[in-house]
């Protein structure tokens, strides 16, 4: 990391826009995408306001940082055995756990293998997530999440939960 950026801590971002050209033939969607991230420095590993967000999006995992990065210490993975590996090594306040993880495992594959490590099965999991049919919450419920967000949903909702959080494990 460069000097300067270690003295400017903090996240940057460029979103994407979006360029829709109209023509008779139809029209053409570019999307532009300029990512700028700086990252804050590590806190204290045994914080309680550090949370991990497994989401393999990276404009997702942007926009989290955003709606968060004033109140918590984020970690982010963007796999199944990333995510596995840093609940193994760190301790967290909660985990934002994204359902669908592309290709390989799920969310709730990392879900199940944190209730069944020693010491990490009272974790809180917020299940976040555009698996919105009916019933889809009350699987992931079941199948070990805490919480529950349908995407999209807003910086004060994520909030909202995440202060639970704090005040149950005070």
């Amino acid at each position: 990391m460069a000097s300067n950026q270690q003295q400017n801590a903090g996240l940057k971002i460029s979103y994407p826009v979006d360029t829709i050209t109209v023509s008779d033939e139809g029209y053409s969607k570019v999307r532009s995408i300029s990512k700028q991230t700086e990252h804050r420095e590590k806190a204290n590993p045994k914080k309680l306001h550090r949370l991990l967000v497994v989401e393999d999006d990276e404009i997702t995992q942007e926009v989290l940082g955003l709606f968060l990065q004033d109140i918590y210490d984020i970690d982010y993975a963007s796999s199944a055995n990333e995510a596995i590996e840093l609940v193994r090594a760190n301790d967290y306040m909660a985990v934002l756990m994204d359902i669908n993880l592309g290709r390989g495992k799920s969310g709730l594959f990392v879900t199940n293998e944190i209730r069944n490590m020693k010491g990490k099965e009272r974790l809180p999991i917020i299940a976040q997530t555009a698996f919105a049919m009916g019933g889809d919450k009350e699987e992931f419920l079941e199948a070990g999440c805490d919480y529950y967000l349908s995407k999209p949903f807003t910086k004060t909702e994520l909030r909202d939960v995440l202060s639970e959080i704090k005040e149950k494990h005070k």
